[in-house]
């Protein structure tokens, strides 16, 4: 097994990593104790995007039809920022955009309504926190029992909780 140089282009060029986002141009932060590296961008556009549409799949807040194109619509029209956004919606902010009317609009404000009834773990975990799953956040809502709980939670209470290491 190995690397086939005679199938290689004679003008072939080397790999290299980039050093920035490629769309925000932030510098990019390679973490040795993982198999990543992360953009430093606090306002990259893709980086919001991809958390905005990770809040709103099926295992975070389950929120219909909001999917990637969707969110990034939202976000080109200057109605979304956060995902706290999604929830201050308008039907006529929805029914403005290309590909939407008044149907998508009443049906994706049903949907975040109806997100709103979710159980605590799924909100955990739609926040994206790193280190932070599904099973972490079921542990973490069903041990605190409300978010004013967790939030006033130690870092030495969190860490005592089975499942939860220091990573979280």
């Amino acid at each position: 097994l190995g690397v086939d140089l005679n199938k290689r282009p004679a003008d072939a060029v080397p790999f290299e990593m980039p050093k920035v986002c490629p769309v925000c141009g932030s510098p990019l932060f390679d973490d040795p104790s993982e198999a990543a590296i992360r953009c430093t961008g606090s306002d990259c556009p893709a980086q919001l995007s991809r958390t905005i549409a990770h809040f709103a799949s099926r295992a975070a807040m389950d929120i219909e039809g909001l999917g990637i194109s969707i969110v990034e619509n939202l976000m080109k029209n200057g109605f979304v920022k956060s995902p706290a956004d999604l929830y201050e919606l308008s039907a006529q902010d929805i029914a403005s955009m290309e590909k939407m009317g008044e149907k998508s609009a009443e049906n994706l404000l049903n949907a975040l309504e109806k997100s709103k009834s979710n159980q605590l773990s799924r909100l955990l975990f739609a926040f994206g926190i790193r280190h932070v799953g599904q099973k972490a956040s079921k542990v973490l809502a069903e041990h605190f029992g409300s978010m004013d709980a967790i939030l006033e939670a130690s870092p030495l209470e969190m860490m005592a909780i089975r499942d939860i290491g220091d990573a979280t």
